[in-house]
Order: structure tokens, then C-alpha cells, then sequence
């Protein structure tokens, strides 16, 4: 016979949403709980046994000791004495209340160890979900790829390219925090408990809404671009609200934030693979095209980087982009393509961006 599997026993009571549906409070996850438990033969009774476990943990009792017993007994007892029975009548009552506290007994007996029983499960459950807490997850988006993430409160997050997020295996009753490095889009599920984005600008609190986050390492300004909801901004313990349609600014360097009303579209196309440029200089996308498509860029002209764009890009190919580029500035670019090692291995894609001093253009 198979041993019975803790960890998967575990896994499950403390999944948010498993405990959702079991609790019959999320009926829409019911598809899925079936179709694992079929996908799953091998931990059917894990898996009966953690429904189980949930049910019951839904009807948790208040703990009731021998001294509690006893009181109820003695203040009972008290009443009787006062209605002061007599003579056969009170023989009666007596036995009687003999009979019943015989059969009582067993039924204070089995109901106390019940009530112990579950105190101690629920108490071994709320020690396991503190562990869970304190275990992290880390998903990391590649270069060059994009990547959806669903969260234990069944948020999502949408990472752009070199970005990764961190969270817990189960967030706490306090707080829902999230640690970005990079670039992501939040839909937040609405709860009484705080949802807070932890990254390279001011802390964000989030009240159940959608936004972007542009937190690169490699960019002077974080930017937090407010889709639908409300999201607040932690500047030195205060509170700074963001409308939908504004977009703050948070300059690395100066330690400033600006705020601003501005299409919220140039901020999140990226999920769609394009991007909007609105004057933005050629510093500023060049980083994004090493991302997107892992390749090493060298602007050997720093001041090249200064021109400024007004175009969108939509799923081109890198060559197509640069290409487009070189029409607006007096640029000229060299490609050099993924090179196959003898070992197997690949010289990474490199471009070299430097003045083309033989053509002028005019604004």
C-alpha cells in the first residue's frame, strides 16, 4: 500500500483557493479541483482528506475545559435545588438525574474530545500556513520573453521582459506584499487585506484596481501609470493618491516625484508586444529593444541617444526597428548575428550604433 504523502496533504490546505472552493465560497474553481483530483489518482485520499479538513475548520469551536464543565454542572444542579422537590417525587428526580448524568457523561465526553480534536487541528493548520508565509516565490520573465503569473489571492501580474516578482507561497492576514525588480501590469483582487508593491520607487498600496510598474534597475525613473482603481504612493509615511489616468514619476536621483495625466495605453501596450513613443529618446529605446530581444546594443555616439521619437512599434523585427531608426537621425548601425561555437554554444547578437556623418537630417 502507498504511504500516505504530508506534503501534498499540505500543498493543498494551504492553497487559498482550494480552501475557497472546498469552503463552497468559490464554486467557479470547481472544473479545476475535479479535473486534478482525476489527473491525480495517486492522492485521492490526501486529497478527500484536506476537503475534509476544510469543512471542518469552517465550523471551528471555541475551546471548553473540565472547569467550564463543571461550573454548567454545579450552576444546573442550583436550579433544581431551588424548585426543592419532595417526598416519592424527589426519589424520582433524583435517580433520574443519576440516569442522565450516566448518559450525559459519554456524550460531554465525545463532544469535549471533538472540540480538543479540532482546536488542535485548526492550531496545526494555522501553524502550517505561518510557515507558508514565510516561504517565497520568485518568477523571473527572460529576456526576450513575457511572461503571466497568478498570485495566492488570485491577483495577476503580467511581467515584461527581465523583470521578476517575489511573494509568498501564502500571504498573511496583515499584508499581500509583493517585491518587483522590472516592469509588470497588476490586476488586484479587491480584499480588506492591503496589497503593497515593494520596488526601486515609493511603496505602492493598492486598494483593487489595475496599473503599471516600471522599476528597471538600468532606468533613472520609476514610473506607476494608474489604469482603473486607486493605488497610493508611500512619500516618507505619507500618502500620495494616484486618479485613473495619471501616471507618477519618481526621479531615482533626486528623490522627487511628479505627477501627471497621460494616455495610460503608452505605459501598458508593452503586453501586446508593442510599444508607443512619444518623445522619447533614442537612449531610452534602445534599452528596451536589448530587452525584448536579448542583444547586446552599443551606442558608440553617446550623443545620438539625445534624439528624440515619436512612433509605434508593433511586433517588427529588431533589423525593421533599426532600420526605421537610421530614416530619423544621422545614425548607422552593425548587426552582428548569433554566431554557433564549436562547444555548441552561441557569441551573443551585438549591435553597434555610431554617427553616420555623411547624411544630415532636417526636423
Amino acid at each position: 500500500m502507498r504511504e500516505w504523502d504530508q506534503h501534498i496533504f499540505e500543498e493543498l490546505i494551504s492553497d487559498t483557493q482550494f480552501i475557497a472552493w472546498a469552503k463552497g465560497e468559490d464554486l467557479t474553481k470547481a472544473a479545476y479541483w475535479n479535473s486534478w483530483s482525476k489527473n491525480h489518482p495517486l492522492y485521492q485520499n490526501e486529497f478527500r482528506e484536506a476537503v475534509e479538513v476544510v469543512k471542518n475548520l469552517r465550523f471551528r469551536a471555541s475551546e471548553v475545559n473540565s472547569a467550564d464543565i463543571h461550573y454548567l454542572w454545579l450552576k444546573t444542579a442550583e436550579r433544581i435545588n431551588k424548585g426543592k422537590p419532595s417526598g416519592k417525587f424527589r426519589q424520582f428526580f433524583l435517580s433520574a438525574t443519576k440516569v442522565a448524568a450516566v448518559l450525559l457523561l459519554p456524550v460531554m465526553v465525545i463532544s469535549s474530545w471533538l472540540i480538543y480534536n479540532q482546536y488542535h487541528l485548526a492550531e496545526k493548520y494555522s501553524n502550517l500556513l505561518a510557515d507558508k508565509h514565510e516561504q517565497k516565490v520568485t518568477v523571473v520573465a527572460p529576456i526576450g520573453a513575457r511572461i503571466m503569473v497568478d498570485l495566492p489571492d488570485g491577483s495577476m501580474v503580467w511581467l515584461n521582459s527581465g523583470s521578476e516578482i517575489t511573494y509568498p507561497i501564502v500571504f498573511n492576514t496583515s499584508e499581500r506584499l509583493v517585491n518587483l525588480k522590472g516592469e509588470a501590469y497588476f490586476e488586484v483582487q479587491k480584499a480588506e487585506t492591503p496589497f503593497l508593491v515593494s520596488n526601486l520607487g515609493p511603496q505602492i498600496k493598492v486598494y483593487g484596481t489595475e496599473f503599471n510598474v516600471n522599476s528597471y534597475a538600468d532606468e533613472d525613473v520609476v514610473t506607476v501609470a494608474l489604469a482603473e482603481g486607486k493605488v497610493a504612493l508611500d512619500l516618507n509615511g505619507k500618502e500620495e493618491f494616484l486618479e485613473p489616468g495619471q501616471v507618477s514619476y519618481f526621479d531615482r536621483k533626486k528623490n522627487k516625484v511628479t505627477i501627471e495625466r497621460s494616455d495610460i495605453q503608452v505605459f501598458s501596450c508593452w503586453r501586446e508586444g508593442k510599444y508607443i513613443f512619444r518623445d522619447t529618446p533614442l537612449s531610452a529605446i534602445l534599452r528596451i529593444l536589448q530587452r525584448q530581444h536579448n542583444v547586446n546594443i552599443q551606442l558608440l555616439d553617446k550623443e545620438l541617444g539625445d534624439y528624440r521619437y515619436k512612433a509605434t512599434i508593433n511586433n517588427e523585427s529588431l533589423e525593421q526597428v533599426l532600420q526605421f531608426l537610421s530614416v530619423s537621425a544621422p545614425m548607422k548601425y552593425k548587426y552582428k548575428r548569433k554566431v554557433l561555437n564549436p562547444d555548441g554554444t552561441y557569441e551573443p547578437e551585438n549591435v553597434e550604433i555610431s554617427e553616420d556623418k555623411t547624411r544630415i537630417i532636417r526636423n
